[in-house]
Protein backbone atom coordinates (compact mmCIF):
# COMPACT_ATOMS: atom_id res chain seq x y z
CA UNK A 1 0.00 0.00 0.00
CA UNK A 2 1.39 3.37 -0.99
CA UNK A 3 0.16 6.02 1.42
CA UNK A 4 0.54 9.59 0.28
CA UNK A 5 2.50 11.94 2.51
CA UNK A 6 -0.01 13.89 4.55
CA UNK A 7 0.88 17.57 4.98
CA UNK A 8 -1.49 18.97 7.60
CA UNK A 9 0.34 22.21 8.30
CA UNK A 10 3.91 23.45 8.66
CA UNK A 11 4.22 22.60 12.36
CA UNK A 12 2.58 19.17 12.23
CA UNK A 13 4.44 15.91 11.65
CA UNK A 14 3.91 14.23 8.31
CA UNK A 15 2.63 10.67 7.97
CA UNK A 16 4.55 8.45 5.54
CA UNK A 17 4.67 4.80 4.55
CA UNK A 18 8.47 4.86 4.06
CA UNK A 19 11.07 6.73 6.10
CA UNK A 20 12.55 9.71 4.22
CA UNK A 21 16.16 9.26 3.13
CA UNK A 22 18.64 10.83 5.50
CA UNK A 23 16.16 11.45 8.31
CA UNK A 24 17.43 10.88 11.86
CA UNK A 25 15.65 7.99 13.54
CA UNK A 26 14.03 8.90 16.85
CA UNK A 27 13.37 6.85 19.95
CA UNK A 28 9.94 5.32 20.33
CA UNK A 29 8.46 7.69 22.91
CA UNK A 30 7.09 6.31 26.14
CA UNK A 31 8.26 4.46 29.24
CA UNK A 32 10.40 1.32 29.14
CA UNK A 33 8.77 -2.08 29.58
CA UNK A 34 5.37 -0.41 29.78
CA UNK A 35 6.19 1.04 33.19
CA UNK A 36 3.43 3.36 34.37
CA UNK A 37 2.67 5.73 37.20
CA UNK A 38 2.68 2.80 39.63
CA UNK A 39 6.48 2.74 39.68
CA UNK A 40 7.90 3.19 43.16
CA UNK A 41 10.03 6.16 44.18
CA UNK A 42 13.07 3.88 44.32
CA UNK A 43 12.36 2.53 40.84
CA UNK A 44 11.46 5.54 38.75
CA UNK A 45 10.24 4.70 35.25
CA UNK A 46 12.74 5.18 32.43
CA UNK A 47 11.33 7.71 29.99
CA UNK A 48 12.24 7.60 26.30
CA UNK A 49 11.77 11.10 24.90
CA UNK A 50 13.30 13.01 22.01
CA UNK A 51 13.28 16.62 23.19
CA UNK A 52 17.04 16.65 23.66
CA UNK A 53 17.60 15.64 20.03
CA UNK A 54 15.40 18.48 18.83
CA UNK A 55 17.42 20.86 21.03
CA UNK A 56 20.70 19.48 19.72
CA UNK A 57 19.80 19.94 16.06
CA UNK A 58 16.54 21.86 15.58
CA UNK A 59 17.00 22.07 11.79
CA UNK A 60 17.42 18.34 11.14
CA UNK A 61 14.85 16.05 9.56
CA UNK A 62 13.60 13.33 11.89
CA UNK A 63 11.53 10.17 11.60
CA UNK A 64 9.61 7.94 14.01
CA UNK A 65 9.71 4.28 12.94
CA UNK A 66 8.08 1.21 14.46
CA UNK A 67 6.08 3.12 17.05
CA UNK A 68 3.26 1.04 18.53
CA UNK A 69 -0.30 2.12 17.78
CA UNK A 70 -0.83 3.14 21.40
CA UNK A 71 2.16 5.53 21.29
CA UNK A 72 1.59 7.08 17.87
CA UNK A 73 -0.45 10.00 19.30
CA UNK A 74 2.39 10.76 21.73
CA UNK A 75 4.91 10.78 18.87
CA UNK A 76 2.80 13.29 16.95
CA UNK A 77 2.33 15.49 20.02
CA UNK A 78 6.04 15.38 20.89
CA UNK A 79 7.11 16.51 17.42
CA UNK A 80 4.47 19.24 17.42
CA UNK A 81 5.38 20.53 20.89
CA UNK A 82 9.02 21.07 19.96
CA UNK A 83 8.29 22.34 16.45
CA UNK A 84 10.39 19.56 14.97
CA UNK A 85 10.50 18.69 11.29
CA UNK A 86 9.44 15.07 11.73
CA UNK A 87 7.75 12.26 9.86
CA UNK A 88 5.89 9.31 11.34
CA UNK A 89 6.28 6.07 9.39
CA UNK A 90 3.19 3.88 9.72
CA UNK A 91 0.61 1.96 7.73
CA UNK A 92 -3.05 2.71 6.99
CA UNK A 93 -4.28 1.47 10.36
CA UNK A 94 -1.67 3.58 12.13
CA UNK A 95 -2.73 6.59 10.13
CA UNK A 96 -6.27 6.12 11.41
CA UNK A 97 -4.99 5.82 14.98
CA UNK A 98 -3.12 9.09 14.53
CA UNK A 99 -6.06 10.98 13.07
CA UNK A 100 -7.70 12.14 16.36
CA UNK A 101 -4.42 13.60 17.64
CA UNK A 102 -3.62 15.28 14.33
CA UNK A 103 -7.10 16.77 14.21
CA UNK A 104 -6.61 18.07 17.74
CA UNK A 105 -3.22 19.58 16.90
CA UNK A 106 -4.64 21.31 13.83
CA UNK A 107 -6.90 23.33 16.16
CA UNK A 108 -4.12 24.39 18.50
CA UNK A 109 -3.34 28.03 17.75
CA UNK A 110 0.26 28.11 18.88
CA UNK A 111 1.84 31.58 19.12
CA UNK A 112 5.33 32.01 17.69
CA UNK A 113 7.20 32.40 20.98
CA UNK A 114 10.87 31.67 21.67
CA UNK A 115 11.78 28.75 23.95
CA UNK A 116 12.58 29.57 27.56
CA UNK A 117 16.14 28.47 28.38
CA UNK A 118 17.82 28.67 31.77
CA UNK A 119 20.95 26.73 30.82
CA UNK A 120 23.36 26.71 27.91
CA UNK A 121 25.19 23.45 27.22
CA UNK A 122 28.41 23.45 25.20
CA UNK A 123 27.75 20.55 22.84
CA UNK A 124 30.78 18.55 21.74
CA UNK A 125 28.62 16.20 19.66
CA UNK A 126 29.47 13.10 21.68
CA UNK A 127 26.95 10.41 22.69
CA UNK A 128 27.91 11.01 26.33
CA UNK A 129 26.85 14.64 26.21
CA UNK A 130 23.75 13.59 24.32
CA UNK A 131 22.75 11.41 27.27
CA UNK A 132 23.44 14.33 29.63
CA UNK A 133 21.08 16.51 27.60
CA UNK A 134 18.55 13.69 27.57
CA UNK A 135 18.53 13.67 31.39
CA UNK A 136 18.26 17.45 31.56
CA UNK A 137 15.26 17.41 29.24
CA UNK A 138 13.52 14.58 31.09
CA UNK A 139 14.02 16.41 34.40
CA UNK A 140 12.51 19.61 33.00
CA UNK A 141 15.73 21.60 33.15
CA UNK A 142 15.27 24.00 30.25
CA UNK A 143 18.38 24.34 28.10
CA UNK A 144 19.82 25.30 24.74
CA UNK A 145 22.80 23.59 23.15
CA UNK A 146 25.48 24.68 20.72
CA UNK A 147 29.11 25.60 20.20
CA UNK A 148 28.92 28.89 22.09
CA UNK A 149 26.20 30.76 23.97
CA UNK A 150 24.36 33.56 22.25
CA UNK A 151 22.58 35.78 24.75
CA UNK A 152 22.37 35.51 28.52
CA UNK A 153 21.79 32.33 30.51
CA UNK A 154 21.48 31.63 34.21
CA UNK A 155 24.03 28.83 33.92
CA UNK A 156 26.58 27.81 31.29
CA UNK A 157 27.62 24.15 31.31
CA UNK A 158 30.84 22.99 29.71
CA UNK A 159 32.20 19.53 30.41
CA UNK A 160 35.84 19.65 31.42
CA UNK A 161 35.71 22.92 33.33
CA UNK A 162 36.31 23.06 37.11
CA UNK A 163 32.58 23.38 37.80
CA UNK A 164 31.73 20.42 35.55
CA UNK A 165 34.66 17.96 35.51
CA UNK A 166 34.66 15.32 32.81
CA UNK A 167 34.72 12.47 35.34
CA UNK A 168 31.32 13.62 36.62
CA UNK A 169 29.80 13.46 33.15
CA UNK A 170 30.60 9.74 32.92
CA UNK A 171 27.47 9.28 35.05
CA UNK A 172 24.86 11.41 33.19
CA UNK A 173 22.32 11.09 36.01
CA UNK A 174 24.75 12.45 38.58
CA UNK A 175 25.88 15.14 36.16
CA UNK A 176 22.27 16.29 35.72
CA UNK A 177 21.99 16.53 39.51
CA UNK A 178 25.09 18.73 39.60
CA UNK A 179 23.60 21.01 36.93
CA UNK A 180 20.32 21.29 38.84
CA UNK A 181 22.14 22.07 42.09
CA UNK A 182 24.22 24.81 40.49
CA UNK A 183 21.18 26.35 38.78
CA UNK A 184 19.12 26.05 42.02
CA UNK A 185 15.42 25.25 42.07
CA UNK A 186 14.60 28.88 42.82
CA UNK A 187 15.91 29.95 39.41
CA UNK A 188 14.24 27.19 37.41
CA UNK A 189 11.67 28.55 34.96
CA UNK A 190 9.66 25.32 35.07
CA UNK A 191 9.06 22.72 37.75
CA UNK A 192 6.63 19.80 37.76
CA UNK A 193 5.62 18.13 41.01
CA UNK A 194 3.99 14.76 41.51
CA UNK A 195 5.09 12.88 38.38
CA UNK A 196 8.34 11.65 36.84
CA UNK A 197 6.82 10.85 33.46
CA UNK A 198 5.65 14.33 32.43
CA UNK A 199 7.96 16.51 30.36
CA UNK A 200 7.24 20.19 29.85
CA UNK A 201 8.37 22.60 27.17
CA UNK A 202 7.93 26.32 27.85
CA UNK A 203 7.99 29.19 25.36
CA UNK A 204 7.60 32.88 26.17
CA UNK A 205 8.31 36.39 24.94
CA UNK A 206 8.00 37.85 28.43
CA UNK A 207 4.40 38.95 27.87
CA UNK A 208 2.86 35.63 26.91
CA UNK A 209 3.79 32.10 27.86
CA UNK A 210 2.86 28.80 26.25
CA UNK A 211 3.40 25.57 28.17
CA UNK A 212 3.39 22.15 26.49
CA UNK A 213 2.88 19.12 28.73
CA UNK A 214 3.62 15.59 27.46
CA UNK A 215 2.67 12.43 29.35
CA UNK A 216 5.04 9.54 28.55
CA UNK A 217 3.18 6.98 30.66
CA UNK A 218 0.60 4.55 29.30
CA UNK A 219 -2.13 5.81 31.63
CA UNK A 220 -3.54 9.31 32.23
CA UNK A 221 -1.84 11.22 35.06
CA UNK A 222 -4.11 12.79 37.66
CA UNK A 223 -3.60 15.65 40.10
CA UNK A 224 -0.10 17.03 39.69
CA UNK A 225 1.18 20.58 40.05
CA UNK A 226 3.28 22.88 37.88
CA UNK A 227 5.32 25.97 38.78
CA UNK A 228 6.33 28.64 36.27
CA UNK A 229 8.78 31.36 37.27
CA UNK A 230 7.13 34.81 37.27
CA UNK A 231 3.62 36.05 37.87
CA UNK A 232 1.31 34.76 35.16
CA UNK A 233 -2.43 34.86 34.56
CA UNK A 234 -3.95 31.66 33.18
CA UNK A 235 -6.10 32.27 30.09
CA UNK A 236 -6.95 28.89 28.55
CA UNK A 237 -5.95 25.26 28.12
CA UNK A 238 -6.39 22.65 25.42
CA UNK A 239 -5.92 19.00 26.34
CA UNK A 240 -6.23 15.94 24.11
CA UNK A 241 -9.47 14.06 24.90
CA UNK A 242 -10.19 16.37 27.84
CA UNK A 243 -12.33 19.38 26.86
CA UNK A 244 -12.71 20.42 30.51
CA UNK A 245 -8.97 21.00 31.02
CA UNK A 246 -8.12 23.94 33.25
CA UNK A 247 -5.64 25.22 35.82
CA UNK A 248 -6.78 24.66 39.41
CA UNK A 249 -5.83 26.27 42.71
CA UNK A 250 -3.55 28.92 41.21
CA UNK A 251 -1.19 30.45 43.76
CA UNK A 252 1.53 33.09 43.60
CA UNK A 253 4.55 32.98 45.91
CA UNK A 254 8.34 33.32 45.90
CA UNK A 255 8.25 34.89 42.45
CA UNK A 256 6.42 32.05 40.76
CA UNK A 257 2.99 30.89 39.59
CA UNK A 258 1.87 27.44 40.72
CA UNK A 259 -1.24 25.60 39.57
CA UNK A 260 -2.78 22.16 39.57
CA UNK A 261 -3.55 20.01 36.54
CA UNK A 262 -6.55 17.73 37.25
CA UNK A 263 -5.66 15.22 34.54
CA UNK A 264 -3.34 14.79 31.57
CA UNK A 265 -4.07 12.10 29.00
CA UNK A 266 -1.29 12.44 26.42
CA UNK A 267 -0.73 16.10 25.65
CA UNK A 268 -1.95 19.54 26.68
CA UNK A 269 -1.05 23.18 26.13
CA UNK A 270 -1.57 25.94 28.70
CA UNK A 271 -1.71 29.61 27.75
CA UNK A 272 -0.70 32.46 30.10
CA UNK A 273 -0.25 36.23 29.97
CA UNK A 274 1.88 38.35 32.26
CA UNK A 275 -0.03 39.76 35.24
Amino acid sequence: MNLAILFLCASLPTVVDHAPAGAIKLLKPGTRADQTITASTSRAPWVDSNGWQFHRDPKAQYVYEGVSAARLPLAAAEAFAYGASASIQTDASGSETLRPMLEFLKKVEEPALPPVTDIFVHDDGTPLLGEVMNLLSRRNLLFAAGKKPEGKYKLVVEVGTPDFPKKTAVNPSEFAKVVRKKLTDEKRSLRIYGSEVIVGYLTSDGKKAWLHLLNYATDPIESFRVRILGDWKFTKAASFKDPSATAEEITYFDGGTEFGVPMLTTYAVYDFVRK
